[in-house]
């Protein structure tokens, strides 16, 4: 027989040897490492403060940039008390090539003719922070609404040999900087049908005019993961990005039309 002074000490032992559904829920602290295999669609139109807007670019089509990268994402999550969750998320996207243009571009007061032999770049780095209000909470299900600030740092640039209107072709670098931070309104949801497995959703969304700004976006993500230790998940999601952004400012005047969308893995510990 057992002696009674043991048995808290079993108790307390076998709640923390088995992964309770609770627990993936009231995490405080989670850390998410991913690798997101992104196909990739972009495209720009810088023209110049009189209102010119220049030629249409499409990045991957016009001047060969990759279609596919594998990019690192990630997100920490903070479970402020039983309602509030405010969640941050960081991934960047670099690529740089030369390419002989098979059409002419204009960029900002520059003209790059047919044949003209170009190096182009567009680096970009994207963070998003949300507060995330839980209005529906049950033991295996959890639905809430939230707000927050998708900022983008653009960085893009053509160089090679061009002309501005009827001067000498020389050589030409246009390069154009920017910092875009777009508040949005979101939902997201959580649910456990089993005991290790959990499914996740969420969507963020805008469509407004701030200022010099003026656009839409879309972020969506639908996740499932698998507890495969106490404090590990292992999972797979899909997230579609989408910008539309129009920019009027002295030193960018023009738009961006920005995607990603594709798989991801990820590994994800909580506390």
């Amino acid at each position: 027989m057992r002696h009674p002074q043991h048995i808290p000490l079993v108790a307390f032992m076998a709640l923390i040897a088995q992964p309770s559904m609770a627990q993936r829920f009231d995490d405080t602290v989670s850390l998410k490492l991913e690798a997101y295999f992104a196909g990739i669609g972009s495209h720009a139109r810088i023209g110049t403060p009189s209102g010119s807007l220049g030629t249409e670019i499409d990045f991957e089509r016009h001047l060969g940039m990759a279609k596919n990268r594998t990019l690192p994402a990630v997100e920490i999550g903070w479970r402020i008390n039983d309602d509030w969750v405010l969640q941050g998320q960081y991934y960047g996207l670099r690529r740089s090539i030369e390419k002989r243009l098979d059409r002419e571009i204009s960029i900002g007061e520059t003209t790059y003719p047919v044949n003209a032999r170009v190096a182009s770049g567009f680096d970009s780095n994207i963070y998003r922070f949300t507060i995330n209000n839980l209005l529906f909470q049950r033991e295996r299900l959890e639905l809430g609404l939230g707000v927050g600030l998708h900022g983008t740092d653009f960085d893009l640039f053509v160089e090679g040999q061009g002309a501005i209107g009827e001067l000498e072709s020389s050589l030409r670098r246009e390069r154009r900087q920017i910092f875009a931070p777009l508040p949005t309104i979101g939902a997201i949801g959580q649910w456990e049908p089993g005991r290790n497995f959990t499914l996740f959703g969420r969507v963020d969304w805008l469509s407004l005019t701030i200022a010099d700004y003026s656009g839409r976006l879309i972020n969506a993500e639908a996740s499932a993961s698998y507890r495969v230790h106490r404090n590990l998940d292992l999972g797979v999601s899909y997230r579609f990005v989408d910008y539309d952004l129009r920019v009027r400012k002295s030193n960018w005047h023009g738009e961006v039309d920005y995607q990603f969308s594709g798989p991801s893995i990820f590994l994800r510990a909580g506390f």
